[in-house]
């Protein structure tokens, strides 16, 4: 579903303020890169949407709802629901009204996201969003006041408001597994996903103790694996790492951990049972060698079970991407309003572009054999391929793993052996100049007839 798509049905009580809303949701699709004024083309249908996000008809509740709504009706079968947060710098926006502080001494907002993701790894859709931006820029509690708070009154509490909203209105039939990173370590979201009977798999940071008075991550480093795996180390672009293989073991166990002494929240269990997963990279004595530790609520009888757990937890990456496309691609960052009330929806309604992107670049690779006009219109794929090959495209849609190839290189792709396949940026590059191209071919259109 494309975002026009998404948003198209959006009733705000006033035709024009949904016609605002498609016409810049589809001309920033087609350009990403672009700013409000870039994307409305004229300055009229700039002041417009601007105005659209100042009008009280325009109800954030209204997108959020529609967002999630169309993002679950997509959802069938097992789904991995994965929550994280991103920071947003605004520290150049000192004037923004109701701006507060994302960290330290920075303005800005501090963004939860949970999208949801097929366990073959193509993401599916935004399923909910919140926003945080603090009053004060440094906390005066003491580390010990910290943790003695509820967690009803700590930042952490978005964990589990995320996991409540996102199981919240399934379709029946559909299995959840919450999948977070260390910051989902949360005593008090291992409760609420036990007593809620949903699955998760969270990494670890948290030593805790057991009933048995020992530290579970010892306890599990003691367990013998009884499996190893070679996993392909993806390249790491940012710190010039290139890619590898590794040898991994695989090792579960079953524990009881206690609640923690400094834990005040009332209703939570004294103690919880779950199971954990270790992942350890072997034949490596570098600091670059990799452990995971996982905890979860699924079976790990057997060594097929404890590799599915972290093939799910690897997943969460998708989720990292999803950030990178915000800042990167649609340029969050960028974003000038008057008001953090502004800027909300505007983070909004990118994050179901950046979404957008992530699907077709990934359904190349998941889906490679799907017809491409699935996702792209007749004039779209057989203009695509007309640019790229310089000669006529054929009778029938070619597959989307070839139209991902051809919109990468739109976007400087090379097709290099080494290159593996295009990814997000050549992307959302080459989706902006088949666009461009189509512009310019419509108006030779029109000139000529």
């Amino acid at each position: 579903m494309t975002p026009n798509e998404v948003f198209s049905e959006m009733d705000f009580g006033d035709k024009r303020l949904s016609k605002r809303l498609t016409s810049y949701i589809e001309q920033k699709t087609k350009n990403v890169q672009s700013s409000i004024l870039g994307a409305t083309k004229e300055r009229g249908q700039a002041k417009g949407f601007y105005r659209l996000l100042g009008n009280e008809k325009f109800c954030m509740g209204k997108l959020q709802e529609r967002v999630k709504t169309t993002t679950i009706s997509q959802i069938e079968g097992t789904v991995l629901l994965v929550q994280d947060t991103m920071d947003i710098n605004y520290n150049g926006h000192k004037k923004t009204e109701g701006l507060g502080y994302s960290s330290e001494h920075v303005l800005g907002v501090k963004v939860h996201s949970c999208i949801a993701v097929a366990p073959e790894g193509l993401p599916i859709g935004l399923v909910c969003q919140s926003y945080e931006t603090r009053k004060d820029a440094k906390s005066t509690l003491s580390a010990k006041e910290k943790a003695e708070r509820l967690i009803e009154e700590k930042e952490s509490y978005k964990w589990l408001e995320t996991l409540e909203e996102a199981i919240k209105d399934l379709p029946e039939g559909v299995t959840p597994i919450t999948i977070c990173d260390r910051e989902g370590d949360i005593y008090e979201l291992y409760a609420m996903a036990l007593s809620l009977n949903t699955l998760f798999v969270i990494r670890v940071t948290h030593d805790r103790i057991t009933v048995s008075d020992e530290k579970m991550k010892l306890q599990l480093r003691k367990t013998a694996a009884d499996v190893v795996v070679t996993v392909n180390i993806p390249r790491d672009s940012r710190a010039n790492k290139p890619p590898r293989q590794a040898e991994m073991e695989v090792a579960g166990l079953t524990v009881t951990v206690k609640k923690p002494s400094t834990l005040k929240t009332e209703n939570v269990p004294e103690q919880l049972t779950i199971n954990l997963v270790r992942i350890t990279e072997i034949g490596n004595e570098t600091k670059e060698a990799i452990e995971w530790i996982l905890a979860t609520n699924l079976s790990i009888e057997t060594p097929a079970d404890k590799m599915k757990v972290v093939e799910y937890y690897i997943q969460r990456w998708k989720i990292e991407r999803f950030h990178y496309v915000l800042k990167s691609g649609c340029r969050v960052e960028d974003i000038q309003q008057r008001s953090y009330d502004r800027i909300k929806p505007m983070l909004l309604l990118l994050s179901v572009i950046a979404i957008h992107i992530m699907v077709i670049t990934f359904i190349g690779r998941v889906f490679p054999n799907m017809p491409c006009n699935v996702f792209f219109a007749d004039d779209e794929w057989k203009i695509l391929y007309t640019i790229v090959n310089n000669k006529p495209a054929p009778a029938e849609p070619y597959t989307m793993e070839e139209a991902v190839q051809y919109i990468g290189e739109l976007g400087g792709y090379k097709r290099a052996p080494s290159d593996g396949p295009p990814g997000l940026k050549v992307v959302w590059k080459g989706l902006s100049e088949l666009y461009r191209f189509m512009t310019k071919y419509a108006i030779v259109l029109s000139c000529s007839s």
